[in-house]
């Protein structure tokens, strides 16, 4: 494996890591208050910026 595919590898997980993370965190905001939906949805906005920002 060259150096550029372990880097790719990497990432490619980290973008899986962020996304396991977005859907634990829809499943949390469905069952939590609405201050608490408020700050669930900042997060999963950051990550789903990070996720594409990743892809690009």
């Amino acid at each position: 494996m060259s150096k550029s595919d372990a880097y790719e590898r990497k990432g490619e997980a980290k973008v899986e890591q962020w996304e396991a993370e977005l859907k634990k965190l829809k499943a949390k905001a469905k069952e939590s208050s609405a201050d608490a939906q408020i700050e669930i949805e900042k997060k999963m906005d950051e990550l789903k910026g990070k996720i594409n920002s990743a892809k690009d």
